[in-house]
């Protein structure tokens, strides 16, 4: 008897010290983003535009929603001469790339061998768009984006202080949707938003997240641009991290991006997600760590603990059911301790929560959505991630666009 409750104090001891690292680092980013946040829109005279970009969207059946965004980008406040439209048309089946030279885009076909994904399809682009040398950077877009008039502006500007790779600010563009998209509001306030903030004010890189993503000739030549998974985006990231590069956190350079409005609609792009990152995980964690240790380096540190961390519905759920388990025995005449350690760090988790959704200024159904749709949200996450966990290697399978 004395051995099992041994083993089960050793086995509680580890479940509520890595629930403190993640919470305990999670606060940290949520800390350092308050004191980052910008309290206002840049002020000042914007330096002249110097930079030449390609605005690189890859698209696959993407008819119904790339007319939109072609337009948007006709109206970008950045003289027409500087910047170049590419749509690369991935193994395209309908009007894609017609309507893309008809929206006066460039249009790079891609037809050769099996369709890949994004990350194969921009692999394919860059080799030949980097070639020419006529660009100076380029700008990453879905074609569901709808990107502020300012975009290229506020690139350029930051490129001009000496950055080579940078990612704005993603955010939601339909959140009054449904629940769903409400609720969405809140994983991208702290996911695209918060996380980013708060590593750049701690000195860390802020990650890329595949859409608003701007990479200059620089950074792809210290790391080229080799993408196979479905995560592209966070593997790409590691990548140039481990070469020695950095990313920075654009915030009014906004992205907004369209949900979709059911669980059910979005359940290939919840699998390609969290597939994604378990693969990435398994393959750069130790690389990070060996690096962080040899290095002495603080952004491969940070790039392991992002990378580890799960996902914040499963933390959380987590962190609540053993807080009132604990709470709950407390009541009955157990230890104050256990109760008073997993109710501080349950407190902690919704401080991340709240702030995030604050500081990314979400409407106020979102907070709504996060009382009303978190028990479902979180029992999809949990059949989303059993899932990936059994099936292995994640797939690309894209998920259809819809105009809004």
């Amino acid at each position: 008897m004395e051995i099992l409750l041994a083993v089960f104090s050793l086995l509680g001891f580890t479940l509520v010290l890595s629930t403190g690292v993640f919470t305990g680092y999670l606060a940290l980013l949520t800390g350092a983003a308050i004191v980052g946040h910008p309290r206002r829109k840049p002020t000042g005279a914007a330096p002249p535009p110097r930079h030449r970009f390609a605005v690189v969207i890859p698209a696959h059946d993407e008819a119904l929603t790339l007319p939109v965004l072609l337009r948007s980008l006709e109206r970008l406040e950045y003289p027409r001469e500087l910047y170049e439209i590419v749509v690369v048309a991935d193994h395209c089946t309908d009007g894609t790339a017609s309507l893309a030279r008809v929206g006066h885009a460039r249009v790079l076909e891609h037809t050769e061998g099996a369709r890949g994904g994004k990350g194969f399809a921009l692999r394919w682009a860059f080799a030949s768009l980097l070639a020419e040398d006529r660009h100076d950077a380029f700008v990453i877009l879905d074609a569901d984006s709808q990107p502020v008039p300012t975009l290229l502006r506020a690139f350029d500007r930051e490129l001009q202080r000496g950055a080579h790779a940078l990612q704005g600010h993603v955010s939601v563009a339909n959140p009054h949707e449904s629940w769903r998209t409400a609720l969405m509001a809140a994983d991208v306030a702290l996911i695209y938003y918060l996380r980013p903030l708060g590593r750049q004010a701690l000195g860390a890189s802020a990650g890329l997240r595949g859409n608003g993503v701007c990479l200059t000739r620089v950074a792809l030549r210290r790391a080229t641009w080799q993408t196979c998974s479905v995560a592209e985006d966070q593997e790409y990231h590691l990548q140039l991290v481990l070469a020695g590069g950095h990313v920075g956190f654009v915030p009014d350079a906004v992205v907004a991006t369209v949900m979709e409005p059911t669980f059910e609609a979005a359940e290939n792009q919840e699998l390609r997600w969290e597939g994604g990152r378990l693969e990435i995980a398994r393959a750069y964690l130790p690389a990070l760590l060996r690096a962080a240790v040899r290095l002495r380096s603080w952004t491969c540190l940070d790039a392991a603990l992002d990378l580890a961390t799960p996902p914040f519905a499963l933390l959380a759920a987590g962190t609540t059911l053993m807080a009132t388990a604990h709470a709950i025995a407390w009541l009955a005449g157990g230890p104050f301790a256990p109760a008073a350690c997993w109710g501080g760090l349950l407190v902690a988790q919704t401080f991340y929560a709240l702030a995030g959704c604050a500081l990314a200024g979400v409407p106020a159904r979102t907070y709504l959505a996060l009382i009303y749709c978190a028990p479902r949200y979180v029992l999809n996450k949990v059949a989303v991630c059993a899932r990936v966990t059994r099936r292995g290697r994640a797939e690309w399978t894209p998920t259809g666009r819809r105009a809004i």
